[in-house]
């Protein structure tokens, strides 16, 4: 099996030997008891990405069975003149087949009810994270600085954002490049406004940058929540700049 992040869940964990409906319900309620527990911690990522890969994969898979199947039908046995269209003998399948649609049958509304669970977390804490540009923005917004705050220290990124990218909806924030530069103690004495000037003093080739700060009202895993809710905020404002 391919290795997995630190209690997640196996990329093939359907397909690994072991084809039992009872294990393999075991194995993803433990996943999901996890999941539900950093989740419970204000922990959304990488959580809420494997639930969307997880399921993406599964509902794939059963479309992939379900044309099988099609294909693989027998001769005419029945019309059904409701429908206007025959109807085909079933072709017999294996005990494993039966097995992995059993699971897949088990596992998807699982996966799709805590994902809806992590989507409204997302747009709960997304709501506690306040969004503002610092100074005038440039005409070019696809690089510049993030500043997250929490308490009295910002910490500042560099972001870049590729012009063009086809990454599914909920991974699109993924196009946001991010690299850590400093930290500042922000008060009355030390504004966002110099914290920019500082950072320009420090990046000639950036005279005006696009500067975004984010200031959370609770307390945020900077690296599970904070860092990858403030790249989809700072994206989804500039997709609707450029619009």
């Amino acid at each position: 099996m391919r290795p997995a992040a630190e209690h997640g869940l196996e990329q093939d964990w359907l397909l690994a030997p072991g084809f039992d409906l009872e294990l393999k319900q075991y194995v993803l309620l433990g996943y999901l008891q996890r999941v539900r527990k950093r989740f419970s911690e204000r922990k959304l990522y990488p959580h809420l990405d494997e639930l969307w890969i997880h399921a993406e994969r599964l509902a794939r898979l059963r479309d992939d069975l379900g044309n099988m199947s099609d294909a693989l039908s027998g001769g005419v046995i029945a019309v059904d003149l409701e429908r206007a269209e025959l109807v085909r003998a079933k072709a017999q399948e294996s005990e494993l087949m039966n097995v992995i649609r059993d699971v897949i049958d088990f596992a998807l509304p699982e996966l799709m009810l805590r994902l809806d669970e992590g989507r409204e977390l997302r747009r709960s804490l997304s709501s506690r994270i306040q969004f503002s540009p610092v100074g005038l923005l440039p005409i070019h917004t696809h690089e510049g600085y993030l500043l997250l705050r929490q308490g009295h220290e910002a910490r500042v990124y560099e972001y870049r954002i590729p012009l063009f990218h086809g990454t599914a909806h909920d991974l699109q924030y993924h196009s946001v490049r991010t690299r850590y530069l400093d930290s500042y103690q922000v008060s009355l004495a030390y504004t966002y406004e110099q914290i920019k000037s500082d950072l320009v003093r420090r990046a000639h080739q950036l005279p005006n940058p696009a500067t975004f700060v984010f200031e959370a009202d609770i307390g945020l895993p900077h690296i599970e929540t904070f860092m990858p809710l403030a790249k989809q905020l700072v994206q989804q404002e500039l997709e609707r700049t450029i619009r």
